[in-house]
C-alpha cells in the first residue's frame, strides 16, 4: 500500500521525464542537511511541463524518520532541505543554466516508523515528501511551500501589501502555525495597522487552509495560534527586517475578530 503526501512522481500528459547527466553529487552519497541527519540520493532527472519548464527532481532516501510521531505537511522540512538545494546549485550552475533548469524538486520516500492504527499486519504504508525551490539568478533555491498552492503564493490583498509566502511550517511555539512572507521593499515605512490588515487576509486566505489541512491529516499537529512574519532582506550583512502579528486560532479558523460576512468577502473577491 502506498500513501502519500502529495501525488506520484508518475509524470501525467504532457508533462516529460528524463534522466540527468548534469556534474551533481554521486548517487547513493549521503547529503548532510545541517543537522546531524543525512538523505542518500538515488537519482536524478528533468521533469518538462507542457509549457517547456524544467524542474531537476532529486530522488532521495532520508536516513532518518522523518514522521517519529505522525504525518506533518512536506513544507515543515523546506528549512532543512533548502541547504541541500543550495549545494546542488552552487556546484552545477553552469549545467543548470545550459539545460534550462528553473527550480528544483527534492522528493523523499520513507517508511515511517509510526503505522496508522488500522493498518493490517502484512501491509507496510510508505509516504514521501516534496520540497519546491525555484532557482533564479543571485537568489538560488527560493522555496515555494505547497500547502497553499504554487499558484496562490502571493495574493492580492485589498489592503494593496505584496507579501509572498516562503515557508509554512510548525513555529517553535507548541501549537504555532508559523507563515513568514517575504516583503521585496517598504517592510520598515509601513504603518502597524497596515500591516495588521495585511495580516488579518493572509490569516483568512492561507491559515484557514492550512489549518483546515492539519485538521484533517495531520490531527498531533495541535493548532493554537497562527503567527504571521513579515520578512524584508535589505541586503545588509546580519540585518533584516521582521515585523510580526500573532492570532489565535478558535474552532479551526484564524480567529481575526472579522464578522463571518467580512471574511467571506476576503476569502471570495
Amino acid at each position: 500500500m502506498f500513501n502519500a503526501s502529495l501525488p506520484s512522481l508518475v509524470a501525467p500528459l504532457g508533462i516529460g521525464l528524463a534522466l540527468l547527466t548534469l556534474s551533481l553529487p554521486a548517487l547513493a552519497e549521503d547529503i548532510e542537511l545541517g543537522n546531524g541527519s543525512s538523505v542518500a540520493i538515488n537519482e536524478y532527472l528533468v521533469e518538462t511541463d507542457g509549457a517547456g519548464f524544467k524542474t531537476l527532481i532529486v530522488r532521495a532516501v532520508p536516513n532518518f524518520d522523518p514522521e517519529p510521531f505522525g504525518q506533518v505537511p512536506s513544507d515543515n522540512y523546506a528549512r532543512l532541505v533548502q541547504p541541500l538545494c543550495r549545494n546542488l546549485v552552487a556546484n552545477s550552475a553552469a549545467d543548470l543554466e545550459e539545460e534550462g533548469i528553473g527550480a528544483v524538486r527534492v522528493r523523499w520516500d520513507f517508511t515511517p516508523t509510526k503505522q496508522e492504527k488500522d493498518t493490517p499486519d502484512n501491509i507496510t504504508v510508505t509516504r514521501f515528501h516534496e520540497m519546491v525551490f525555484d532557482i533564479e539568478e543571485n537568489a538560488p533555491c527560493i522555496p515555494k511551500p505547497l500547502g497553499v498552492g504554487l499558484d496562490n503564493l502571493s495574493p492580492e490583498l485589498s489592503s494593496n501589501f505584496s507579501a509572498t509566502l516562503r515557508w509554512a511550517e510548525s513555529g517553535p511555539t507548541p501549537g504555532e502555525l508559523s507563515l513568514t512572507y517575504a516583503v521585496e521593499s517598504g517592510l520598515a515605512e509601513s504603518s502597524i495597522d497596515g500591516l495588521d490588515r495585511a495580516a488579518v487576509e493572509l490569516c483568512i486566505l492561507h491559515a484557514d487552509i492550512l489549518l483546515d489541512a492539519r485538521a484533517r491529516y495531520y490531527k498531533q499537529l495541535d493548532s493554537r495560534t497562527v503567527a504571521i512574519t513579515f520578512e524584508q532582506d535589505d541586503q545588509k550583512p546580519g540585518f533584516e527586517l521582521l515585523r510580526r502579528v500573532t492570532f489565535p486560532v478558535r474552532n479551526g479558523q484564524c480567529a481575526t475578530g472579522l464578522s463571518g460576512m467580512l471574511t467571506e468577502a476576503i476569502r471570495n473577491r
